[in-house]
Formats: C-alpha cells, structure tokens, sequence
C-alpha cells in the first residue's frame, strides 16, 4: 500500500521505503487491562541535511484554467481564489499532517508543526482537490464542479462552540451556484455536500432544509442566499461522560481503568499512530484516516418510510446525550434541527483495519466546521472573534465569567487548544518511550519485531 504521494504507507505489508524516511512496525502495548494503549513503535534514520530548522512550506497556490474571484461585501474587495498543489490530500484510509524534526524529543524526533495563516482556517489537506481557497485568509472556498467540501483545521470534541458562514455567492440566479453549511466528521466524503452521509449534519440553501444522510426535513423557511451569514451552535458532551457511555464489551477493549478513573474533560486514551514520510521536500506525518462503515453506508439505500422511522430511531438511541446543533440566520434563532447526534469516539470511529490501523482515539476525533460549494458557490468560514451577528440568546452564556467546560466558545479559539493538546501528548509519548525500555534496543533505537 502506497500513499498520495507514492510514499509507504502505515501497513504492516512490506513496501519500498520513503524517500530518506525508513520506518517499521514495532511492538504496541495492546494489553486491554493497561490503563492506556502505547503508540506504535518505529525505527527512523538519523534527520537529513537541512532537515533541522526547516521552515514549514505552504502550499502552492495555482490560478484555475479559467480565473476565479469573488466579491466579499464584508471585507469590501475582490477575493482570488486558487487551487492548491504540492501537498498530499487527505485519501482514503490516510490522513497527513506538516511535521519537523524534534532535537529536544530525541525519542520521537518528529513533532507536528503549524503552516500559516496561523488560526483557524481551511485545512489545505482535508478538501476536495476541485476547491479553490483564497491565498490570505484561507477561508474563503468555492469550486466551478459539483458539490465539493472543505473543512475546518479545527474540530470539536466537547462543549459549546459557535462559527459563522458567510454566504458569498449563492442561491440568487441558477449561474450563483450553491452552498451547503454543517458540521462532518473526518468520515465524510469530500465530494459530497455536507449531510450527505451519517457522518454529517447540513442546512440546504435553496430550500433551507436540514439535510443528514441524504434525507431533507423542512427547516429553514426561504433557505438563504448571497449576503446571508449562517450561524452554527454545537454542544457536545464532556469527553470524561462519552467515554462512560461505551459499553464495557466495546471491540476496542477500551481500558476499564481509564473508564474508572477519567476525572478531567482533558484526559482521554489519546494514541497518535503517525509516522514521518517526505512528500515533494517536506515532512508530513501519515496517520490512519477513519473511513465510513457499512452499517452507515447501508442506511443511504433505505427507500421505504418505515425503514428510514426505524433507522432514525435506532440512530437516536446510539447519540450523544445533551447534544445538538442550533442555526441562526443573521443572528435570528431559526431552531435546532440535529438532537442526539451520532458519538465519534472509538468504536464509532474506525479505520481500515486491513492497513493493519489500531481502533483508538487519535486527539483529533470530532465534529469539524464544514462548507460544501457547487457550481460557483462561494463562502467564508468566519470563525470570530468578530462575529457579524453574535446570539444575542448566547451572549450570556458566552461570558468570561461563566466556567470554561459550560462557555460557549468561538471556533478561534480551538486553534490554540489544539497546538496545546498536541504538546502535551508529545510530552506524554516521549516519557512512555522511555519509561518502556523493552521497546528500545541498547542503542536507544526503536526495536522492531520481525
């Protein structure tokens, strides 16, 4: 198995190396009664000249064969939009991330970097390769083919977090193409529009319905159109109570001590398989990508209305307790059309377990802001902190003076939170290498099985 890039990839099936970046499956502590899963061993050769002080590349930013702009009436200019080459995209059954060498990690060498613009924004590996981004904020998404999504860098995981989505062009003349707004988790196919699968949930803006697997409900009276701003509400559980919520005979042998002793929102069995290869001159990190499962593909061919009454039940008794989605159109209250939505920790999230992926919790399992464009549909992800039409139903709630795990929070500030997270599980990694010396040989290198 090969990645994007023609690279290896994480599989236990030997391969051609990468490109200066040898790796090997090592020995995971797997042990069901451990109080936390050790992430995957690998040997990796010495940094390469260069390597060390790199600076993060972005990537290249290319005009489409036909030129591409729009009017943003907010920031009162013409935008450009390009597409993007020279880096790997998100495939099925990988997922890759910007890394650089770690001299003060000498057992994990690599760490995960940030590329600019450095906030919350459009993640350049996790969109259709047909949508176009503007070059300065990337924010702003369209695309001239069929629905086609982008997702957020960032991604929700528990709490209350709102973003806003302005419609740039959309929905006033067949030539204005569509826009299609939501939350997807990383499930969900880029080349849909959002809501399309299970792993989605998303407001139509012709006829303003809420749209999941494929089934539209009226909604949103008159839908919207150019100069709109959609804003999107999610509440999500605490982390410590959706782990309490698997059942103890869960196939990812998820440990009964942690389940026991989960205190803080923070903790959690995070285990980050990932690898560094090198794509065109630059160090990613490839990890298992969470793919759709059968059980869900199959709820997209059921036609009859007493199947799809049975399967939305079943569906609400398998979701998250106190969780929901709200929508605000201009900053009016329009409802609340997702209730219960479907969990996304292990094992509701799986990858492809004939790479030979581990079921487990990544850190980056979640709901993640989502835009769907088509045809010349255009639209910004607007994160905050300056909103255009905060709830003023929120805004007490939103307070500094209300507890942080009860606050509803903007979108920006997870960017933060998230480089946070990332350091301190490194940190993590770093001790429990060491503290496993039978996983090392005697020249502090990786052992390999086999």
């Amino acid at each position: 198995m090969v990645s994007a890039s023609g690279t290896p990839s994480l599989t236990p099936t030997p391969t051609a190396p990468a490109e200066n970046v040898k790796k090997s499956r090592g020995r995971p502590k797997i042990d069901p009664d451990e109080e936390y899963i050790s992430p995957i061993r690998v040997r990796l050769q010495s940094y390469k000249d260069g390597d060390i002080n790199a600076s993060p590349r972005l990537p290249l930013f290319l005009p489409p064969s036909s030129a591409s702009s729009v009017w943003n009436s907010w920031t009162k200019e013409d935008v450009d939009l390009y597409l993007t080459e020279d880096h790997p995209f998100n495939r099925r059954g990988f997922r890759y991330i910007p890394c650089e060498t770690a001299p003060d990690l000498p057992l994990l060498m690599y760490r995960q970097i940030e590329v600019p613009p450095y906030g919350s924004r459009v993640n350049y590996a996790d969109m259709s390769m047909q949508v176009l981004v503007d070059q300065m904020s990337a924010t702003v998404v369209t695309t001239d083919k069929g629905y086609r999504m982008a997702r957020a860098n960032v991604c929700v995981r528990e709490g209350k977090w709102f973003w806003e989505c302005r419609i740039l062009r959309g929905n006033l003349s067949p030539s204005d193409g569509n826009v299609r707004v939501g939350w997807t988790r990383r499930e969900a196919s880029l080349e849909t529009p959002v809501g399309f699968d299970a792993y989605g949930y998303g407001i139509r803006d012709v006829t303003g319905q809420k749209m999941h697997i494929s089934r539209g409900a009226d909604f949103m009276k008159d839908g919207f159109k150019t100069g709109d701003v959609i804003g999107l509400y999610i509440c999500l559980p605490s982390i410590s109570c959706q782990l309490s919520t698997i059942p103890s005979n869960n196939p990812t042998k998820v440990s009964s001590k942690l389940l026991k002793s989960v205190t803080n929102d923070v903790v959690s069995n995070v285990v980050r398989d990932r690898i560094p290869i090198r794509y065109k001159g630059q160090l990613y990190f490839e990890q298992f990508e969470c793919v759709p499962v059968k059980e869900f593909q199959d709820l997209l061919n059921q036609s009859s209305s007493d199947d799809v009454v049975a399967r939305d039940l079943k569906l609400r008794e398998q979701g998250l307790p106190n969780s929901s989605i709200r929508v605000y159109k201009n900053g009016k209250y329009v409802g609340t059309p997702f209730e219960s939505l479907l969990p996304f920790l292990p094992p509701h999230s799986v990858p492809l377990s004939t790479l030979g992926a581990r079921v487990v919790d990544d850190g980056a399992l979640g709901y993640y802001p989502s835009i769907s464009v088509y045809q010349g549909g255009a639209a910004q992800f607007n994160f905050g902190p300056d909103f255009d039409y905060f709830p003023a139903d929120l805004s007490h709630e939103a307070s500094s003076s209300v507890d942080l795990h009860k606050r509803v929070r903007p979108m920006w500030e997870r960017y933060d939170e998230q480089i946070a997270e990332d350091v301190v599980w490194d940190i993590v990694d770093e001790v429990d290498i060491g503290l496993n010396p039978d996983d090392l040989d005697s020249n502090r290198e990786m052992a390999v099985d086999g």
